[in-house]
């Protein structure tokens, strides 16, 4: 009987101290019955299709804006003051930096009101310190513009350099021949 085991030859698994017999002692398991099925007339379902999983509750099946992995969705406006604070240094400073601004305050409002729904706080605080970083170096060019132009207005006192400046011109000496004493 010992030929009649699967394994390599000369493996006795019933020589082996502590093995354990491969089939259970009550005899090989038999299959579950199904249970009976309520349709009238007693059909009984096909072999194997057994009841149909029971759907799980709404909280635990992700859907839209849920990622499944444990981690809350991030909100769409800390993600949109992030990307108009950084395109706003390259389009127009001063106005994507207030947009920026704006959204970034109202995303941080709706993240702390959701309790914990959502996320992006990160995201809103980078948007908030680009968008100031970018209203004080545009304020800083402003400035800098300005001084500079006030400096070449005084500098050239209301005169062009370079330009002449018209003179009264003295007339001929035969014109004038009495006021010269020689």
């Amino acid at each position: 009987m010992a030929e009649d085991l699967p394994g390599p030859p000369g493996s006795n698994q019933d020589d082996r101290p502590g093995a354990r017999p491969t089939e259970p002692v009550g005899g090989p398991a038999q299959p579950p019955v199904p249970p009976p099925s309520s349709q009238p007339g007693g059909d009984q379902q096909p072999p194997g299709s057994g009841p149909p999983p029971e759907p799980q509750p709404a909280a635990q099946q992700p859907g839209w804006g849920q990622t499944g992995y444990g981690t809350p969705p991030t909100e769409g406006m800390a993600v949109a003051a992030l990307v108009v604070a950084i395109a706003g240094f390259f389009v127009c400073a001063p106005v994507g930096a207030i947009v920026a601004l704006v959204l970034a305050n109202s995303a941080k409002q709706r993240i702390e009101a959701s309790g914990g729904r959502l996320s992006g706080l990160e995201q809103a605080r980078a948007a908030r310190v680009i968008a100031i970083i970018e209203l004080v170096l545009t304020a800083i060019v402003v400035l800098l513009l300005a001084v500079g132009a006030v400096i070449a207005v005084n500098t050239s006192g209301g005169q062009e350099e370079g330009v002449p400046v018209p003179t009264p011109m003295s007339a001929p000496g035969s014109m004038n021949a009495g006021s010269f004493s020689s």
